[in-house]
Order: structure tokens, then C-alpha cells, then sequence
């Protein structure tokens, strides 16, 4: 059953991956494609240099950072990226901002954040939890369950 959604907020990452999603989304629910914000704060997490590469291939040609970014994958910033750390503040700027429910839809890493942030999961879980990129996730009345 879907639910009564007339109060709820819709608010998307601007990465056309995500709009293409949301549309989906409220098209499944039977409203209108658009009628949904963006938020900045929902960008996935940025490698910045290292975007698009795979890291068997990073420790070929980086392979003094790799090894840093093992030791701290929550603190670790790859050049002109961000850290997971980073990444955590941003988005806890916007689930601080939340008034109403919210159907949100974001990435991988921002999902994993949102996990930490709202189940209070330390940093070293976060980092290293599988997160199914093909389901949805439930935040609701302090329970976290995945459909």
C-alpha cells in the first residue's frame, strides 16, 4: 500500500542518475515526474582525482595513499575528494533541516552516512558495510529497515 503522500517532502541529488530515479519513484506512486527539490547535499561522495579509477589500479600509481586510505577510509581525503568524514557533515546538514517525511534519493555513500547518522553505527562500520544499491531504504520511528 502506498502511503497518503500529500505532506511528504521529495528531494533529490542533482546527478541525472538520481532525477531519472525520483521520476521513476513518483511515477510508481502516481505523481506527476518533477514537483521534487534538489539538494546539493546529496551528491555522492567525490574521489575527486581519482574518480573513474578502480583502486587495483590506484595502488599501481598511488600506492603510498591507497595504503592511507586503508588505515582510515572515514578520514581519508583521495586529492581534490572529500572523506567520508566530510561527506557525513554535509549530509548531516540536511537531515538536521528535515520537517516532515521525506522520500530522499541519493547514492551509495550518502546512504551509508544516513545509516551512521541516524543508527549512531561507528565510523569503521560505516565505511566497510555492504549497501544494496538496488533497494530502498526505510528511516522511520527509529527503526532502519531495507524493502
Amino acid at each position: 500500500m502506498i502511503p497518503d503522500t500529500a505532506s511528504y517532502d521529495f528531494v533529490a541529488s542533482p546527478l541525472g542518475r538520481a532525477l531519472e530515479t525520483m521520476d521513476i519513484v513518483r511515477a510508481a506512486m502516481g505523481l506527476a515526474p518533477g514537483g521534487y527539490r534538489i539538494d546539493e547535499r546529496l551528491l555522492e561522495l567525490t574521489f575527486g582525482a581519482w574518480e573513474g579509477s578502480t583502486l587495483e589500479q590506484l595502488r599501481l600509481t598511488e600506492p603510498a595513499l591507497v595504503a592511507d586510505r586503508e588505515l582510515d577510509k572515514w578520514g581519508f581525503v583521495p586529492p581534490g575528494g572529500e572523506s567520508y568524514r566530510m561527506l557525513s557533515d554535509r549530509v548531516r546538514g540536511w537531515l538536521d533541516e528535515l520537517k516532515r517525511p521525506t522520500v530522499a534519493v541519493a547514492h551509495g555513500g550518502v546512504g551509508r552516512v544516513l545509516l551512521g547518522l541516524i543508527g549512531g553505527l561507528e565510523p569503521n562500520v560505516i565505511v566497510n558495510m555492504d549497501f544494496y544499491q538496488d533497494r530502498i531504504l526505510v528511516f522511520e520511528r527509529g527503526t532502519v529497515r531495507w524493502l
